[in-house]
């Protein structure tokens, strides 16, 4: 592996965001999160990002490794201005919304506070 593109580190787990894994989808924005939608989101501290989110690339989240399949059209754009993406864990190889990245490998069960986030470039 390679040093990673951006390493993310998980602040705040809002009540809703468990709901969201069932669904098969994490939605995730950096902090300062705005209040109406932080019990939707994995709230976290970015790292920089300078690169583009494209597929091929590797997300790394509680030690499992997904290869992203498909990237939205602002994803880049978002995650760069915001942190925010929705990270869909279902291998689609065509983006289901502009902001939307998808992965292939199972849904995480959970997701805590103090994991930490990897993009990969391999």
């Amino acid at each position: 592996m390679s040093s990673p593109l951006s390493q993310l580190e998980i602040t705040y787990v809002g009540e809703f965001v468990a709901e969201y894994l069932k669904e098969d989808k994490l939605i995730l924005f950096s902090e300062p999160v705005p209040a109406d939608i932080a019990d939707y989101c994995a709230v976290h501290r970015a790292g920089e990002f300078n690169a583009v989110l494209l597929p091929g690339l590797v997300v790394k989240i509680n030690n499992n490794l997904y290869r992203i399949t498909a990237v939205g059209d602002v994803a880049t754009a978002n995650f760069k201005q915001l942190g925010h993406i929705t990270l869909s864990f279902d291998g689609a190889i065509d983006a289901e919304l502009p902001g939307t990245v998808h992965l292939c490998g199972p849904t995480p069960q959970k997701i805590l506070p103090g994991e930490q986030i990897f993009i990969l470039s391999e």
